[in-house]
């Protein structure tokens, strides 16, 4: 994990009472937050590819690794107002919900394409029962 990533989550976690599941939990709601405004990841994945971003998420949906984006380019998927927006729903700077974002989404599409297509997701945003807070524990709790 990037040293900035890190001290973003440590804030995040200060901030909501530093408990890793508290933090987690943080995270998994402003992912849910994030695929729900897209439209679920059939969205994500429209906006991504229309940010100039299609090589890396076909690597979230196909097999194989995760090519990471950075927060820049979370900021072309999602404009800075709608991270700000995000942001101040959860009670996080608009810099540490970026972070978390770019950290989470090529898991939470990758989680939501397990046969390589984004067709048998939930078209409502819902994610379909997608345990958002599951996946935040296991990449930002650091269990």
């Amino acid at each position: 994990m990037s040293g900035f990533l890190s001290g973003a989550l440590e804030s995040l976690k200060g901030m909501i009472g530093g408990a890793d599941d508290a933090g987690a939990g943080a995270g998994g709601n402003l992912l849910s937050s994030a695929f729900q405004s897209a439209g679920g990841v059939q969205g994500i994945i429209a906006k991504a590819q229309a940010a100039g971003l299609g090589d890396k998420v076909q690597s979230w949906v196909g097999s194989g690794s995760n090519l990471p984006i950075s927060a820049d380019e979370v900021t072309r998927i999602f404009p800075p107002e709608q991270i700000e927006s995000f942001a101040a729903q959860h009670g996080v700077p608009a810099g540490v919900a970026t972070q978390i974002l770019a950290h989470l989404l090529p898991h939470a599409v990758d989680g939501q394409t397990p046969d390589g297509t984004a067709a048998s997701a939930p078209a409502d945003g819902s994610g379909g029962g997608f345990d958002f807070a599951g996946l935040a524990q296991k990449f930002l709790g650091g269990k």
